[in-house]
């Protein structure tokens, strides 16, 4: 079924849609929720959280990609559920140790004007991101967005593992001079 098939039945609110979706891409939003939770348990409760999202918010949202749609909801939730619990030593702090590497110049909101300029923020970071060189920017967003452990992007770029690591050191040193360029540091 393609993503405007199952988007049709989303709006017409049959059941099917998210059925379809869930076995469209929900491998891979299990894959990240388990990577962030490091429990099964949690990562299926994140999908489920998730559909439920795409359920509530379609209509009146009509997102242009399904898979990415799903995914950040999915990571969204992971990351409530670890912030809310911190499961370090259930988990194994994959994703904890991928935020720590940034946490020095990159924080949550914690109030309104916070949130405002987390979003500035966002916004911010997407615009170096795209001035990175595709293989730096798939690196970079294989870490610190899906949360991926160095010898898995290492294997999956077909890379040695301390290339990786180099590259992205050197991305996170970039972009704590263009965040300081910017007034964000």
């Amino acid at each position: 079924m393609t993503d405007k098939q199952i988007i049709q039945r989303l709006q017409s609110r049959d059941e099917t849609g998210l059925a379809a979706l869930q076995q469209a891409y929900g491998e891979g939003a299990l894959s990240l929720a388990l990577r962030i939770t490091g429990s099964r348990e949690d990562a299926q409760e994140c999908l489920q959280d998730a559909l439920m999202g795409v359920w509530e918010s379609v209509p009146p949202q009509c997102p242009a990609s399904l898979r990415a749609y799903l995914i950040a909801l999915t990571r969204n939730a992971a990351l409530d559920l670890l912030r809310s619990e911190r499961r370090e030593k259930r988990g194994g702090g994959a994703a904890e140790l991928a935020l720590e590497e940034l946490s020095d110049f990159v924080s949550g909101p914690d109030s309104v004007e916070q949130e405002a300029e987390a979003r500035l923020l966002g916004e911010r970071i997407n615009g170096f991101l795209g001035a990175l060189s595709p293989r730096d920017r798939e690196l970079f967003v294989r870490r610190y967005y899906y949360f991926e452990e160095l010898p898995e992007i290492a294997a999956a770029c077909r890379l040695p593992k301390r290339y990786v690591s180099v590259v992205l050191h050197r991305t996170r040193k970039k972009l704590k001079a263009f965040l300081i360029k910017e007034e964000f540091l």
